[in-house]
């Protein structure tokens, strides 16, 4: 009996030690990666090594032996561990490890999708732990962030959002005063008369986008000037800025006469023609909220002249003004491949249009072989709609020279469904003709398209 105990406590105790070298030779291998990675990286979203001796990791070791690596000396591993206890649920002093968190402020490399990056593993630490921390906790970690002036990215995430209370606005004008630009903004919130001017401050700074996030806090007549001023400044720049979306959705917020003459200064000569769309994408940002029609003469303008707006305002217009509208979506189907960025406004447009009994079909002869490749697309949605040989003679055209296969295979299967002789035979003369040139996926597409339709 006492040989069987001392075998069973042999056999125990070798499984144990092996198992804890294992988890020894995992973690070595991940430290010489040392790179904190996701489940799928790359663009074809494979799982990477590093995970996969992660995933070894986290359903291997003890919960004593991960909260021990909490404090490992490589940040990776330190990220891991958090990871592999939040994963298994486990029943840890998640309060305490988030305090502790707060001081770590090493930078390891991340991998997650395609996306590489350099982060702070108190924020990786903090990210996890959402969720699993009273009110009380998270109060007092951000009460810390602000007085330690943390460099961890939840510092900029609370002086960023909404919250608030006497004591952050306290520790948030102290560090506005010792020169914090992100602290400056962050009083805004606060519509404080005494902060003004040094909220005002932040419109003299080169990069201004810290000054327009805070106008809507602070916005006033006495700002038109500057608005006025800085609008005349970007509107012949050859680049285009971030921080013009949040200018344009001050000046939207003015709502008057004066910001309807500033945003109409977009359609000046003085804009630079090449950088024009970004001003127009931006406005149609800021004006979309904007649902009562004050700004529709300004929207409408942007329709006919540029086809710059999304969907949203293209229903509501339209819910305005039909009439209007419907003259707008024919410009939208005329100016489709000079304009167009997406594609929604576009599929309204045609489908609405058709709905109306509008004679569009000239149009889609027109533009069926020119189209680019999602563009084409939502035309040749709708293109059943036209039983009509001159329709048919466009798609034909455009199937001499394509030799996409994501648009020539839709063409071919149409054509050949009609089932009409004539048009068989053109179809099959254009194959033998290209067959060469297309890649080996189209070639075999279109002859199994000819075989189904018994052209072949």
């Amino acid at each position: 009996m006492e040989k069987v105990i001392f075998l069973l406590i042999f056999v125990l105790s070798f499984v144990s030690c092996h198992a804890v070298e294992d988890i020894d030779s995992v973690l070595k291998k991940m430290r010489e990666t040392n790179c904190y990675m996701g489940s799928a990286v790359s663009d074809a979203g494979e799982t990477p090594g590093q995970y996969k001796l992660y995933e070894i990791v986290r359903d291997s070791a003890t919960t004593g032996q991960l909260e021990k690596l909490l404090s490992d000396k490589n940040g990776v591993i330190r990220a891991y561990a958090i990871q592999a206890l939040v994963e298994r649920d486990e029943k840890a002093d998640y309060e305490k490890i988030a305090l502790d968190s707060l001081s770590d402020t090493e930078k390891i490399e991340a991998m997650f999708g395609c996306i590489v990056s350099n982060e702070m593993v108190g924020d990786i630490f903090l990210e996890m732990l959402k969720g699993r921390i009273s009110k009380k906790t998270q109060d007092e970690i951000d009460r810390r962030l602000l007085k330690s002036k943390s460099p961890l990215i939840h510092t900029l995430e609370l002086l960023h959002g909404e919250k608030k209370s006497a004591e952050l606005y306290e520790l948030t004008r102290k560090w506005a005063l010792d020169g914090n630009d992100n602290a400056v903004f962050a009083l805004a919130k606060y519509q404080k008369k005494e902060d003004y001017e040094l909220i005002l401050s932040l419109k003299d700074k080169k990069e201004k986008f810290l000054f327009f996030k805070a106008c809507p806090y602070i916005l006033n007549d006495s700002l038109k000037p500057f608005f006025s001023e800085y609008m005349d400044s970007i509107l012949p720049s050859n680049y285009y800025g971030a921080e013009w979306r949040s200018f344009y959705k001050s000046l939207a917020m003015f709502k008057d006469d004066f910001s309807k003459r500033e945003l109409r200064k977009v359609f000046s000569p003085r804009t630079n023609k090449n950088i024009r769309k970004y001003h127009l994408a931006f406005i149609a940002d800021a004006l979309c909220p904007c649902d009562d029609g004050f700004y529709d003469d300004i929207l409408f303008e942007m329709w006919e002249k540029y086809d710059a707006v999304n969907l949203d305002i293209a229903e509501n217009l339209y819910g305005r003004d039909k009439n209007r509208a419907l003259s707008c979506m024919v410009s939208t189907l005329n100016n489709a491949d000079e304009y167009f960025n997406k594609t929604d406004t576009l599929s309204f447009s045609i489908e609405t249009l058709l709905d109306e009994k509008y004679d569009i079909r000239k149009i889609f002869i027109k533009k069926l072989p020119g189209l680019s490749i999602s563009v084409f697309d939502e035309f040749f949605k709708q293109i059943r709609r036209f039983a009509d040989d001159d329709v048919d003679a466009a798609l034909l055209n455009r199937l001499k020279t394509e030799q996409n296969g994501y648009v020539a295979l839709p063409i071919y299967d149409y054509l050949l469904s009609k089932k009409n002789p004539l048009v068989t035979g053109h179809v099959l003369k254009i194959y033998e003709k290209n067959k060469p040139l297309y890649k080996d996926w189209v070639e075999q597409g279109a002859r199994k398209t000819l075989e189904k339709w018994g052209a072949l």
